[in-house]
């Protein structure tokens, strides 16, 4: 996977980027379902020996990076009643 992303026509971004990971959610639009099931039986295949290699994870959708939503934080309710709000 790329891990820099054209964000418009001259700038782009470094995927991997911890301030980037913390605002932004970049989904690559591939199918992990495989990859998954593969990778949780690595311990398994290392005591026995056996090699299988890694299968393909297909793209499926294209790529997108969308902005994390927070939740709206509120307010403490003594503070509420302070101010005369409650």
């Amino acid at each position: 996977m790329p891990t820099m992303h054209r964000v418009s026509k001259n700038k782009r971004v470094d995927l991997n980027d911890t301030l980037i990971q913390a605002t932004v959610y970049v989904d690559d639009g591939c199918d992990w379902t495989k990859w998954n099931a593969w990778k949780m039986r690595e311990k398994y295949r290392m005591r026995t020996g056996i090699y299988e290699p890694e299968p393909a994870r297909p793209r499926v959708a294209p790529a997108k990076i969308e902005p994390i939503k927070k939740p709206r934080k509120r307010g403490y309710r003594v503070v509420q009643k302070a101010i005369g709000a409650v």
